[in-house]
């Protein structure tokens, strides 16, 4: 409708349509189970990045174990063992929150692969945790891999409630 047609005193706007609006009915918004599970999503990526940080200061103020663990090693090779410890965990907690993040994307936007891959790095997380029970572990390493590993059983829960289900199909 053009400004001749609306009615006095008022001016509507024809409104075009694009592709994206003719493509189908919107996707309805997810239920409160599945937004739980992206909060939960979400907050396992948080825990990693604290993770990360306290891993990365970790290796680099704990230069005197890394030298018992390396005794004849020289100095130089001690610092270049410190930089790889602190590059891997850079990257592996890079990836690791990335995936967080980009599971929380897709599970929000109803994709169907995602949950079942959310589920299998869930699997995975778990082989890790039982892993690191039974090798050489710190109490504070232990609570963080538990605070990690239930956050991932409590998103894969919420992902695989009856109302999530619906809204994935």
């Amino acid at each position: 409708m053009d400004k001749s047609q609306a009615p006095a005193g008022k001016i509507r706007l024809a409104r075009k349509t694009g592709p994206a609006e003719t493509a189908g009915p919107a996707r309805p918004d997810p239920p409160r189970s599945v937004l739980t599970a992206v909060r939960l999503m979400y907050a396992g990526a948080a825990l990693t990045a604290i993770g990360l940080v306290i891993s990365v200061i970790a290796v680099a103020t704990d230069e005197k174990s890394l030298r018992a663990s390396h005794k004849h090693a020289t100095l130089a090779q001690v610092h270049a063992t410190q930089n790889f410890l602190i590059t891997i965990a850079v990257v592996s907690g890079l990836i690791e929150i990335a995936a967080w993040l980009f599971m929380a994307r897709a599970n929000r936007g109803g994709l169907k692969w995602a949950r079942i891959v959310a589920s299998a790095l869930f699997v995975l997380s778990t082989w890790s945790f039982v892993r690191h029970l039974f090798g050489t572990i710190t109490v504070s390493n232990m609570i963080y891999s538990a605070a990690i590993w239930l956050v991932g059983l409590a998103a894969a829960f919420f992902l695989w409630q009856k109302e999530s289900s619906a809204y994935f199909s």
